[in-house]
């Protein structure tokens, strides 16, 4: 009686599901539609300019198509979308306060946008907290998980609702600090 191996035996591949091959350009189009408008309003949050939030959310989708282009890891791509914004959201605030003169009227907030006077005191709360508190506030009001927001943030997954929780009661005891702010 002979005796095959099933190690000189091929392989069958017929039955496997083998992965599909994916466009990156079609890709980062797709995630753009996804998360294109919760990015860019995280990032004018954070800056409190349009422009700069355009400008790095079209940086960010261009170092995503990099990123699968070269291969990088598709596991949580919101997370990394995000992870990038933020990371440019820092870098470009020290390059503002690093490069831009001081000018008195930049001090100032623009007196032509009137709002209701809850927004405003919520507003002015949000921008008198620290950053790491903005910041998480900023992506939970983009509808982040836990997980994806300790990526995001650069933080540990069990630290973040301790740390998110504390940042609401600060922002609310700023709410309440802000009630003597003079009505518009």
């Amino acid at each position: 009686m002979k005796m095959t191996s099933t190690l000189t035996k091929p392989l069958d591949t017929s039955g496997m599901v083998r992965p599909i091959p994916v466009d990156p350009p079609a890709e980062v189009l797709r995630l753009f539609g996804e998360h294109g408008s919760s990015l860019y309003r995280f990032c004018r949050a954070s800056l409190g300019s349009g422009d700069d939030a355009e400008d790095i959310v079209q940086d960010t989708f261009l170092k995503l198509l990099q990123h699968l282009q070269a291969g990088g890891n598709r596991s949580n791509l919101r997370a990394w979308l995000f992870t990038v914004a933020v990371n440019a959201c820092r870098d470009r605030a020290k390059w503002r306060l690093r490069w831009l003169p001081w000018r008195e009227d930049l001090e100032k907030p623009d007196e032509t946008i009137v709002e209701p006077l809850d927004l405003h005191r919520a507003r002015a709360a949000m921008r008198r907290l620290a950053l790491r508190d903005r910041l998480l506030l900023s992506l939970r009001a983009q509808g982040l998980s836990y997980r994806d927001m300790a990526v995001a943030a650069g933080i540990r997954e069990q630290s973040v609702g301790r740390l998110l929780a504390r940042a609401v009661d600060r922002w609310k005891r700023g709410v309440e600090a802000c009630a003597d702010l003079p009505k518009r």
